[in-house]
């Protein structure tokens, strides 16, 4: 069983989407999947690889 206090704390990692220019900072990180979280609280998941398309994905801190 995994307990919350077992989850690191956000790393600060953030990421800005080229296309809508919206960024995105990375909340949660478990294996190849990631959680991410713009300024007003939206949130998604993707796939750490889709990170590394520098088409579509510009890394900004």
């Amino acid at each position: 069983m995994t307990y919350i206090e077992e989850i690191p704390p956000p790393n600060g990692r953030v990421y800005r989407n080229k296309n809508t220019g919206v960024c995105w900072e990375i909340e949660l990180e478990i294996g190849g999947a990631v959680w991410l979280r713009d300024i007003v609280g939206h949130t998604q998941q993707r796939r750490l690889d889709e990170l590394a398309n520098r088409e579509t994905w510009e890394r900004v801190a």
